[in-house]
């Protein structure tokens, strides 16, 4: 088998040189472990005073305080609850930039995603703890600066990334620009206090919002034109992660919107506070998704265990700062170590079914439906049966295969490595193959290349795999069989099409001249009939003459069509005298047959006298035989048997001695033709069936 070839991917094809560039990568890199110690100690800054400042100080949580109170039980537990939620978002922000630089730490741009979801984290879940970090006296002075940059940095990173996902290219260029100026002004308006402009609060918010919504409008055509230039599995990488930028930046302009008509209403804060932050969780959502899932820059599927273990890790601290928190509000926070005890035992109770619970996810996540084998023979088998068009019932089946097992391509292939289907017009190289079998016969190959470069199937999956192409070889076969049925209807079609226009030049060009010579013949001599009686009489003789040749031609049309013998004599008594015409001194030709044969349809007649006559005039002209038996046997079938004890020949198919021709007047009726040929004679096997 070849070696592999490893799938290639156009999103970063085009920033290869840049890549390799060792000072613009390593300015990258100084930027983001900036970004992350930054975060890291505002983050450990914040937590400890985090349940007081969103309590007490966070504006929107008080305007939805009457609201959250009926909800909850305590507008403590209101408290902890969005905490836990912001914990949540902070992990998956976490979780996925982390990730990205670990699996492709040498790429520009998922550095640069990496980083941007870090300012993410911060500043969407945390961001109105900004003016209240605690730092030591001496940089007290430090924090006006850091509180106007930090935001900054933050929109013009997460701006851009609406303009430069996912190949990190302006498309068009001039687009380019346009993007940077709004940006620029968004930022200008955003930051309208620090920079002293000569504007109101309330006009510098509204000219904040319509920026945004400009800057929306120019990324969405941005996006549109790299859209239409993407192929389908640049699309399928994409389309989760441009649905969620596109909803984040929806959703405030949304409450904006909503805000202007009803007011400042405490239900369309505490919504808000709820839609903001999925809005904010999506992107790492789905762009761990289409990482994990698509292969988004070529991201390798990561390990198992990491996936299992570190959601259950982060599962953990989540449920057990939710149960601490939540008993509490309820009862108080001066038995910590009850409540601690307590939630370490739910934890406890839990982690078992947690952990299997997760392995599941994670496993249908990256192999599909590989741990439960009777879902994918439903699945497979579902599949087949709604598939109606016979043509497309291949590709139906590699698609499903495919997708029930995650894998990145599957093909199928016949004995001669033709691929009648694949997930891929671009055929790899590399692939396990699976024997596809019908009744002991196999009758082509299952392709299926492996999730990564290097990877092995498990035991389990060979086994899974092997049982899809015992089942799929059925479908395999009955997709030959009417792809066979096809290739002869068009063959008969053919054969009748050509038979008609031999019929119309036989007539055309032989009968229909020759009667009209007859009848002008005829008039001639009718024109001296008195005058020139001899004449007259030579006219006749001659249409005479024309008349028995006319007859000949006619008679061998129609024995062209049908041998009149048959009609005449039937098989046997139109084998034998056939048999009677060729025999000679050298060859003795005998016939061993019942002596009745049942009443034969017309077709097995025909083609039955044509083998064993082709046969026959072969064993007489080319074998120099002595003895040659035609043996006919009847059992639900006619068995026909021409044996020779001649010199044999190649069975290389010659159009000379009419072996094409034998074998399909039998394949024709759906019967069989073999032949068998050496030194000592030759024996040639038709089978036909027919309906008694």
């Amino acid at each position: 088998m070849a070696t592999e070839t490893k799938p290639t991917n156009n999103f970063i094809a085009g920033e290869r040189d840049r890549n390799q560039s060792g000072r613009f990568l390593s300015l990258i890199w100084v930027g983001w472990v900036l970004v992350l110690l930054l975060l890291v100690g505002l983050f450990v800054a914040s937590l400890p005073h985090a349940v007081s400042d969103v309590k007490y100080f966070e504006w929107q949580v008080q305007v939805a305080r009457p609201v959250a109170i009926i909800i909850f039980p305590t507008y403590d537990a209101f408290v902890t609850y969005l905490l836990v939620l912001r914990l949540s978002a902070v992990a998956l922000f976490w979780g996925t930039a982390v990730y990205l630089v670990w699996r492709k730490p040498k790429e520009w741009m998922v550095v640069y995603v990496s980083a941007t979801l870090l300012m993410m984290s911060y500043m969407l879940v945390f961001q109105s703890d900004m003016d209240r970090w605690r730092f030591p006296n001496e940089l007290l002075e430090l924090m006006p600066a850091v509180a106007w940059i930090a935001p900054t940095l933050f929109l013009i990173c997460f701006f851009l990334l609406f303009y430069l996902f996912p190949d990190g290219r302006f498309v068009p260029k001039w687009i380019g620009l346009l993007g940077v100026a709004v940006t620029g002004m968004t930022i200008l308006f955003f930051n309208q206090l620090e920079m002293n402009l000569n504007i109101s609060e309330e006009t510098g918010w509204i000219l904040f919002v319509f920026t945004i919504f400009l800057f929306a409008l120019i990324g969405l055509i941005s996006q549109t034109l790299k859209w239409r230039k993407a192929t389908v599995v640049e699309k399928q990488q994409t389309r989760l992660v441009l649905f969620a930028l596109g909803l984040f930046i929806a959703l405030p302009l949304l409450q904006s919107i909503i805000s202007l008509l009803v007011g400042d209403e405490p239900w369309l804060h505490f919504l808000s506070l709820h839609l903001f932050l999925i809005g904010a969780t999506l992107i790492p959502i789905t762009i761990g998704i289409s990482a994990l899932r698509f292969r988004l820059w070529q991201m390798d599927v990561l390990l198992n265990r990491t996936l299992v273990y570190g959601g259950l890790t982060a599962v953990i601290i989540l449920l057990y700062v939710g149960v601490v928190g939540l008993l509490g509000s309820f009862f108080g926070r001066d038995g910590n170590l009850l409540l601690a005890v307590l939630a370490t035992g739910l934890i406890a109770v839990l982690f078992n079914p947690l952990r299997h619970r997760l392995q599941r996810l994670v496993n249908q996540l990256i192999y599909g439906q590989r741990d439960d084998p009777f879902a994918v023979m439903t699945t497979l088998g579902k599949q087949l049966a709604e598939t109606t068009v016979p043509n497309q019932m291949l590709p139906a089946l590699v698609q499903t295969i495919a997708q029930a097992l995650k894998l990145p391509y599957v093909a199928i292939a016949n004995n001669e490595d033709d691929i009648l289907a694949a997930t891929s017009e671009k055929q790899i190289t590399i692939y396990r193959s699976f024997p596809l079998v019908y009744q002991s016969q196999t009758i082509g190959q299952l392709q299926i290349a492996p999730r990564e470069a290097g990877e092995k199937f498990t035991l389990e999956e060979e086994n899974l795999l092997r049982q899809v192409a015992r089942q799929a070889g059925t479908a395999v076969y009955a997709a030959q069989l009417t792809d066979q049925l096809q290739q002869s209807r068009e063959r008969l079609v053919i054969t009748r099409e050509e038979e008609r226009r031999r019929l119309r030049r036989d007539l055309h060009d032989g009968l229909g001249p020759q009667l009209a010579t007859l009848t002008i013949k005829a008039g001639a001599a009718q024109n001296v009939l008195r005058s020139d009686p001899d004449q007259a009489e030579k006219l006749l003789n001659e249409i005479k003459t024309e008349s028995q040749n006319a007859i000949k031609e006619i008679r061998q049309v129609v024995e062209g069509l049908r041998p009149p013998s048959l009609d005449q004599l039937g098989l046997l008594s139109a084998l034998q005298e056939f048999v009677n015409q060729h025999e000679n001194g050298r060859l003795q030709i005998a016939i061993q047959a019942p002596e009745l044969l049942p009443n034969l349809p017309a077709a097995v007649e025909v083609a039955a006298y044509r083998i064993a006559t082709e046969a026959v005039t072969n064993v007489a002209r080319h074998a120099h035989a002595h003895t040659c038996q035609v043996r006919l046997f009847i059992n639900r079938q006619l068995t026909l048997m021409i044996v020779d004890d001649g010199e044999g020949f190649s069975l290389i198919p010659s159009a000379g001695i009419g072996l094409l021709s034998m074998r399909e007047r039998a394949e024709e009726l759906g019967g069989t033709f073999e032949i068998v040929s050496n030194k000592n004679g030759t024996t040639i096997t038709a089978v036909l069936p027919f309906q008694k």
